[in-house]
């Protein structure tokens, strides 16, 4: 016989047995009589004995019933505890939260946000990834990745959180060596700095409405915008970077905006996390804070 099955209405059982009569048994389960009658006869079937020997003020506990009670009392009470450890651990902000994110954005405009997120929440353990790479599940598990650029993974639950545009851009040393470029088409002709994955250079002429698509392989070749920018302040080429990541370079001059009259790509930041039934309280008050900080501190350094 498969007890298993029967574990609800042995639970049933139990508290009747707590209760005392089939009436107060009733309002405790906020169940009626008749079916709680009915479920007992189910389950002294399946048992194959008698449970409760019914009378007209009550029941009393028949040898069989008062064996099962006395062994169920103990395993429902610490079913019940563990229960709910489980619903306060998954409720409360305790546990170990994995993120995914690039470097740039962990050290030059997330910092604050964790090391304030730690200090709110002291239970939460965070361990982060960071890769300019977009890691899959497989290589770096996470709760919650942030990436950049359009998403095109159906399986996960995609937010914005704020964006930046790009700004093709140099140093004034290099632009002292070489004419300025005055359309896109004249890029071909420049030693160029390219921060991967931004390979392909988009510009739009808002006036003309001239598109122009460049794939670019430039002189220098990186995955991360930091060392990118870093060689195009020393003045090495042009790049298209981030305004997020050049604001500062651009405001002391350091670098200086090239071809202004045309528009850039936008550059979108966004948390993804994997659809599930129930999200963990630590993962919710994480994505909540995170889209409130991106919201009241865009990403300009």
């Amino acid at each position: 016989m498969e007890h298993v099955h029967h574990l609800d209405d042995l639970a049933i059982f139990a508290q009747l047995v707590e209760a005392g009569s089939l009436r107060r048994g009733s309002t405790a389960l906020r169940m009626p009589v008749a079916t709680l009658s009915r479920r007992l006869q189910k389950l002294e079937t399946a048992l194959g004995c008698k449970l409760l020997q019914r009378g007209g003020k009550g029941f009393a506990l028949t040898e069989a019933g008062r064996e099962y009670y006395d062994r169920l009392k103990p395993m429902l009470l610490e079913l019940s505890t563990q229960l709910h450890e489980i619903d306060q651990r998954q409720s409360q902000c305790v546990g170990l939260l994995r993120v995914g994110m690039p470097v740039n954005l962990a050290v030059q405009w997330l910092d604050r946000f964790l090391s304030g997120f730690m200090t709110r929440y002291p239970r939460i353990d965070l361990h982060l990834t960071l890769s300019n790479r977009t890691l899959d599940q497989q290589e770096a598990p996470f709760d919650v990745a942030i990436r950049v650029g359009k998403q095109t993974q159906q399986s996960l639950m995609v937010k914005r959180l704020t964006g930046t545009w790009l700004v093709l851009c140099s140093a004034p040393a290099y632009l002292s060596r070489n004419d300025a470029p005055t359309a896109p088409d004249q890029l071909n002709d420049h030693d160029l700095i390219v921060a991967r994955p931004l390979s392909t250079w988009r510009f739009r002429h808002p006036q003309s409405g001239a598109m122009e698509t460049l794939g670019v392989s430039g002189r220098f070749s990186v995955d991360d915008m930091e060392l990118a920018t870093r060689m195009i302040i020393d003045g090495h080429g042009i790049g298209l970077i981030p305004h997020s990541t050049v604001a500062d370079h651009l405001k002391t001059g350091k670098l200086v905006p090239l071809l202004t009259e045309w528009e850039t790509d936008q550059r979108d930041f966004y948390a993804v996390w994997h659809e599930s039934d129930f999200m963990p309280m630590r993962q919710r008050v994480f994505l909540d804070e995170l889209t409130q900080f991106a919201a009241t501190n865009p990403p300009v350094i």
